[in-house]
C-alpha cells in the first residue's frame, strides 16, 4: 500500500486549524475523526506529527470551552520539531492545558515562553487568540487590569476580521467579566448585550446559553438577585448545556442567590438536584462550593458548621480554586457576623485577605 504524502495530510491540518481558529466545533470534530487513522498511512515527517498533536490538544480546549468537556492530555514523545511557529504552540497550548488545570503560575510560564515567539508569528488572529487566552487567565485570577490589557488587543483584531464573530464575542465576555468585578456594570452589560447580538447571528444555542449565564453573574454581582435567578434558570433549560460541566457554575450561582433572596425551598431543591448529579458525575469543586452554601445558609450558620465550612475551603484550596475561596470567604464572613459569631467571621475574612495577597504574588505577564 502506498503512503500518503506528508503534505497531504499538512493540508488537512490546515482545514482543521482554520476550523478550530473560526470556533467550528462540529466541522473541528468532523476533521479530527478524518485525519487522525490516515497517520498510520502517512509517510513519516516528525514536524506533521508534532502538528498534529498540538492541535489536537487545541481541538480539546475548544470542546472545553465550547462544550464544557473535560480533557485529559499528555505530552507526546515526538515534540523534538525545531521550528518557532511548533515551538510557539507547543508552550501555547501547554499554557492552555495548565490553566485548564488551575496550574496558574505553569501556566503563566509557559505563556511567556509562548510569548518570545510571538513575532514570529504572521497571523494576526493567533496573536489575538494569545492575547485572548492571556487575558482569560488573569480575569479568573482577579488581575482585571491586565485581563482587559490584553482582552482589548484581542477584541481589536477580531473586530477587525469578519469570520471570527464567535471569538469575538467570547472576548466581549471577557471584557465584560472584568467590568463586572470592577462594579462598573453599565459597561459590563454593553459588551454582553453587543455579544449577544453576535451570537444571534450564529445560531449556536449553547453559546446563547454561555451567555445567559454570564447575564446571570452581571446581574448576581450588580445586586439583581432575582433578574440573575431568571436568567441561570433559563440558561440551564438548554439541554446540551445542562450535561455539560458548565452546568455546575451555573447551579451554583443559583443556587448562591436563591439563598440571598431568602426563597430557600428553591434554594434546596436545585441543591438536591445537584447532589444527585454529583453521585453520578462526581465533582469536587461544585460539590464543596455548594456544601458551603448549604452550612452557612440551610443550617443557620452557627458555630457547629464552622470546621465543616473550613473543610471544605480546604478542599478547594486543594484544586487551586483561589477565585471561589476568596468569594466564599467573604460570604461565610458576612453570615457568621450577621449572627454575631465574631471569632468565626473574623477567620473567613482573613482568609479572603490572603487569597488576596496570594493572587496579587502571581507573576504578570
Amino acid at each position: 500500500m502506498n503512503k500518503i504524502a506528508p503534505a497531504e495530510i499538512a493540508s488537512m491540518l490546515n482545514d482543521w486549524y482554520l476550523a478550530i481558529k473560526k470556533h467550528e466545533v462540529e466541522e473541528s470534530s468532523r476533521l479530527f475523526e478524518e485525519v487522525k487513522p490516515l497517520l498510520d498511512d502517512m509517510e513519516e515527517d516528525q514536524e506533521v506529527l508534532a502538528y498534529f498533536s498540538l492541535l489536537e490538544l487545541r481541538h480539546k480546549v475548544l470542546l472545553h470551552e465550547a462544550r464544557g468537556q473535560g480533557f485529559q492530555h499528555e505530552e507526546p514523545s515526538h515534540m523534538n520539531a525545531t521550528s518557532d511557529m511548533l515551538k510557539y504552540y507547543f508552550f501555547l497550548f501547554e499554557g492552555m492545558y495548565e490553566a485548564y488545570k488551575n496550574n496558574y503560575d505553569i501556566a503563566i510560564g509557559l505563556y511567556k515562553d509562548a510569548e518570545q515567539y510571538l513575532d514570529n508569528i504572521p497571523d494576526p488572529i493567533e496573536k489575538a487568540e494569545f492575547h485572548l487566552k492571556v487575558g482569560k487567565l488573569y480575569y479568573k485570577l482577579g488581575q482585571n487590569i491586565v485581563s482587559l490589557n490584553h482582552t482589548r488587543q484581542a477584541v481589536k483584531t477580531f473586530r477587525e476580521e469578519t469570520d471570527y464573530k464567535k471569538k469575538l464575542a467570547s472576548a466581549l465576555i471577557t471584557m465584560s467579566g472584568n467590568f463586572t468585578e470592577m462594579s462598573q456594570f453599565e459597561e459590563a452589560e454593553a459588551y454582553l448585550d453587543e455579544a449577544i447580538r453576535i451570537t444571534s447571528e450564529l445560531e449556536d444555542h449553547f453559546f446563547e446559553a454561555q451567555l445567559l449565564h454570564n447575564f446571570g453573574l452581571l446581574h448576581a454581582q450588580s445586586g439583581k438577585s432575582e433578574e440573575a435567578v431568571s436568567k441561570l434558570e433559563e440558561a440551564l433549560q438548554n439541554d446540551e448545556y445542562a450535561r455539560s460541566a458548565y452546568y455546575y457554575h451555573s447551579a451554583y450561582l443559583l443556587i448562591r442567590e436563591l439563598f440571598k433572596i431568602k426563597k430557600k425551598e428553591q434554594a434546596l431543591s436545585y441543591y438536591q438536584d445537584v447532589k444527585e448529579k454529583l453521585t453520578a458525575e462526581p465533582n469536587r469543586i461544585c460539590e464543596a462550593k455548594i456544601d458551603i452554601l448549604y452550612a452557612i445558609y440551610a443550617e443557620g450558620g452557627h458555630a457547629e458548621t464552622f470546621h465543616l465550612c473550613k473543610q471544605h475551603m480546604d478542599d478547594l484550596l486543594s484544586e487551586k480554586e483561589y477565585d471561589s475561596v476568596r468569594e466564599l470567604s467573604i460570604l461565610a464572613g458576612e453570615r457568621y457576623r450577621e449572627l454575631e459569631l465574631y471569632k468565626e467571621a473574623a477567620h473567613f475574612f482573613y482568609e479572603a485577605l490572603q487569597i488576596e495577597e496570594l493572587i496579587k504574588r502571581t507573576e504578570v505577564i
